[in-house]
């Protein structure tokens, strides 16, 4: 579940807000608190974080991995909103740039190079709907939604305005990434970690 706070406000006082250990996103000038995970999304975002920092070591690629990061969704109508995805990825300077932010939030026009989201129960449209279209306006490369509800691995990579279809990958089938080429894991072993 999700809890709306009633006060509008715009995407810069969000930023200005102290930190205060909530997970947030700021949807239509709205804060959303959103709720505890549950232990299997937990499970599954742990293993990719673990999978991915051992990738990303073996290959020597000048990466890190974060969860607890905002992405900047520009609107054209309305405040900007922020969206935070279970994972992303971006290249070390990329981060370490950052780090004088009030909050850990990629600003519009320097998005994280690969974010992922784990679809949660109750809120399957906005992660495989809303969150894709938002991450095409915040031009992220790559995305994944990482469904264990219906059983899928979907990777999506920008091609000009909207996401293009890398595959849809069940079961036993290997999940392909063009930012982590080479990386090689089932589906079934992301999702029942």
């Amino acid at each position: 579940m999700i809890t709306t706070l009633t006060k509008s406000i715009r995407f810069a006082e969000y930023l200005l807000l102290p930190y205060d250990g909530q997970r947030t996103e700021l949807v239509d000038g709205k804060i959303i608190k959103m709720t505890e995970a549950s232990p299997l999304h937990i499970d599954i975002i742990d293993f990719l974080i673990d999978l991915i920092k051992a990738h990303i070591t073996e290959q020597s690629l000048d990466l890190v991995v974060r969860t607890g990061v905002g992405v900047e969704i520009p609107r054209a109508v309305g405040p900007n909103n922020a969206r935070d995805p279970d994972i992303v990825i971006c290249p070390s300077q990329q981060w370490k740039a950052m780090r004088d932010f009030t909050k850990a939030i990629f600003l519009m026009d320097n998005p994280p190079t690969l974010a992922v989201q784990v679809v949660s129960p109750g809120n399957q449209t906005v992660d495989t709907v809303d969150k894709r279209q938002e991450y095409a306006l915040a031009r992220v490369p790559e995305y994944w939604i990482v469904n264990p509800i219906d059983g899928y691995v979907l990777v999506l990579v920008l091609d000009g305005d909207d996401y293009r279809e890398v595959g849809e990958y069940r079961e036993q089938e290997l999940l392909e990434s063009k930012l982590l080429s080479g990386l090689t894991v089932t589906v079934d072993r992301i999702l029942d970690p």
